[in-house]
């Protein structure tokens, strides 16, 4: 009997606590005082003391949103706790959340009677649309961990169970976008799989720019991930995954290959390579990849008719015409080394034309990207062209490189 006297005077308490909590002005002193009712074993109305902590975290809320509102209207400048409003909304949607758990349990009588779901919805509704602005506006002030906070819970909140029958993420315009600022957020707090986690939703916007801006992030931070070999595997599963999906972006195709190379299965790139060209026959980087495997084994005249399979207009020309040229200064050398004469070193008539052929055929792949890259910011040609010129007897053109 005293232990259950004990349990009814902690449970008297604790309900006492809520009470005196409701009527306390200051929100975060009526949060500390409301706090120990809702961590406590005893028996008491969870349902009704969430929901009491979400009329506190509310009222703070409202009070400054509307005082932002009327600014914003009658061209106003009264002060607005920002931060405050931010952080109470949270905590009223983390109660909202909380007190609909509770408020779906049987009472006493082995009965569920619903009580602050659809009012908690509503006001759940309205703080989302306060904290995406919010959130927004603190991601582009580079206020990064209060965007990440604010846009987070916006967000996931959109899965809370009182919103039972309503498509909350389809029907919003705005969820790609919150994705993105919250995606950008994550990253400049190095939490990169909280990154990908947003940029996913971003990459699942309609509107293109979104999408584009998603989808580069995403596989950025996606890469970043990698600090484990159980990150590699993962990354490289995760890739598997975004591949079937997206199987004509050009990026995650780039990607994916990527990751077999990392990985050393050349084979896998190579397979990947002829069964995308089988779906995409237009596509640029399969060409791209092949040449560059098969140039490392040393089969310059395959890698060469790849690298041939690269438009002028592609983003990796310079890099495709450089290596071109490569191979076919490395084809010239290796005819060299396989026909000169053991005694003279020197090549017989015949071979030394096919040798001046392969050189002259090397010299006009060089003098490209000299073209396109006159100060070898981005592929070094000097060297090997000045070696094609003295060998071609065309001293002029190799003293002219510095």
């Amino acid at each position: 009997m005293a232990l259950v006297a004990a349990a009814a005077t902690t449970a008297f308490a604790q309900d006492d606590l809520v009470k005196q909590a409701a009527k306390i002005d200051n929100w975060e002193e009526a949060v500390k005082t409301i706090t120990p009712a809702l961590t406590s074993s005893a028996t008491v109305d969870k349902a009704k003391a969430y929901n009491t902590l979400v009329d506190i975290t509310y009222k703070k809320f409202k009070k400054e949103d509307e005082t932002k509102t009327t600014n914003q209207v009658l061209q106003k400048n009264d002060p607005v706790d920002t931060d405050g409003m931010v952080q109470a909304g949270i905590q009223a949607i983390n109660a909202a959340i909380e007190c609909d758990k509770y408020d779906q349990m049987p009472n006493e009588k082995g009965k569920v009677k619903v009580r602050f779901r659809k009012s908690n919805a509503d006001r759940v509704q309205t703080i989302r649309q306060s904290l995406l602005a919010a959130g927004v506006d603190y991601a582009n002030n580079k206020q990064d961990k209060q965007a990440m906070e604010a846009l987070g819970i916006y967000l996931t909140s959109a899965d809370a169970p009182f919103f039972e029958g309503q498509d909350m993420k389809s029907n919003d315009q705005n969820r790609g976008l919150a994705g993105f600022y919250a995606g950008r957020s994550a990253v400049a707090l190095e939490d990169y799989t909280k990154a990908a986690e947003y940029f996913k939703v971003g990459v699942a916007d309609t509107a293109k720019q979104v999408h584009d801006l998603s989808f580069e992030f995403l596989l950025y931070t996606m890469r970043l991930n990698q600090k484990t070999a159980e990150d590699s595997v993962k990354y490289l599963n995760d890739m598997t995954e975004l591949y079937a999906q997206y199987p004509e972006n050009d990026q995650v195709y780039g990607s994916l290959a990527d990751a077999y190379l990392a990985k050393g299965d050349n084979a896998k790139v190579l397979q990947l390579a002829e069964q995308h060209l089988a779906k995409y026959p237009n596509s640029t980087l399969p060409h791209v990849y092949k040449a560059y495997l098969l140039m490392g084994e040393k089969k310059y005249d395959e890698s060469i008719a790849e690298f041939d399979k690269v438009p002028e207009g592609a983003p990796v020309y310079l890099q495709c015409v450089f290596n071109r040229a490569v191979c076919k200064y490395n084809r010239a050398a290796d005819f060299m080394e396989a026909n000169a004469d053991i005694r003279t070193g020197r090549l017989s008539p015949e071979n030394d034309t096919t040798y001046r052929g392969y050189l002259e055929d090397a010299k006009k792949d060089f003098e490209k990207a000299q073209e396109l890259d006159p100060d070898q910011m981005n592929v070094k040609w000097g060297y090997l062209l000045k070696n094609i010129y003295i060998a071609t007897g065309q001293q002029d053109k190799a003293d002219a490189i510095l």
